[in-house]
């Protein structure tokens, strides 16, 4: 008698506890009244920018939504990236407003830029900026701790779609801006007599399409 009643307050207990856990994941998710911040704008308020470029927005926590005057809003967690409505932003004064998930709404924000002509133009890989260099020959696998690609202006995305023998053992990270890096994965390290070549994507803030797709470069030979 004395186990069955041991055995059942056990479970009792057990039950409480649960029911304490799920009324806390509630509570927590309920009780969220802290409203969302702005970040920052990519070009920042104040830059001038083509007529036709998106900005990328940042705010401190994941958005249920985001609105932005004149233009279109594609939203991703925390970020969110505005294109001007009819391929031009009508104004070089746009309001930024929003909420979080928990609808706890954002201050708004008054972003400011100096429009110029739309741009046509498509970007470009910066050989000289890379790291190593676009097209190097001779690089010295031990001064190769992580590859940084760099582009000729900022890109509203970019990856890499090959890496040729480096598949698999890199990890691509875009910055939102120009540079493209590319960290070596459980350990691994560039050996000599290595031809590393990338294939990559991206468009720049006006959507046009990168110019230069390939990044290359050659390892040193080993020492006789």
């Amino acid at each position: 008698m004395k186990k069955l009643l041991r055995i059942s307050a056990l479970i009792t207990a057990a039950l409480m506890i649960f029911v304490m856990i799920g009324c806390g994941d509630d509570d927590e998710e309920e009780g969220d009244t802290t409203a969302p911040t702005f970040v920052s704008a990519s070009p920042a308020s104040g830059a001038e920018i083509a007529a036709n470029a998106s900005i990328i927005l940042t705010f401190s926590e994941a958005m249920g939504s985001v609105s932005v005057s004149g233009g279109t809003v594609a939203l991703d967690g925390k970020t969110a990236t505005a294109t001007p409505a009819g391929g031009a932003w009508a104004s070089g004064s746009i309001t930024v407003t929003g909420e979080d998930k928990a609808g706890n709404a954002l201050a708004a924000q008054t972003l400011t830029y100096t429009l110029k002509a739309a741009d046509k133009e498509a970007p470009k890989i910066d050989d000289a900026a890379c790291s190593p260099k676009n097209g190097a020959s001779g690089v010295d696998p031990a001064d190769v701790a992580e590859i940084k690609i760099v582009f000729s202006e900022t890109m509203s995305e970019a990856k890499v779609t090959a890496a040729g023998d480096l598949d698999g053992k890199i990890f691509p990270e875009f910055d939102k801006d120009k540079t493209l890096t590319c960290k070596f994965l459980g350990g691994f390290k560039l050996g000599n007599e290595m031809e590393i070549e990338f294939t990559l994507s991206g468009k720049d803030l006006a959507g046009n399409d990168l110019s230069t797709t390939s990044y290359t470069f050659t390892t040193m030979a080993k020492e006789e």
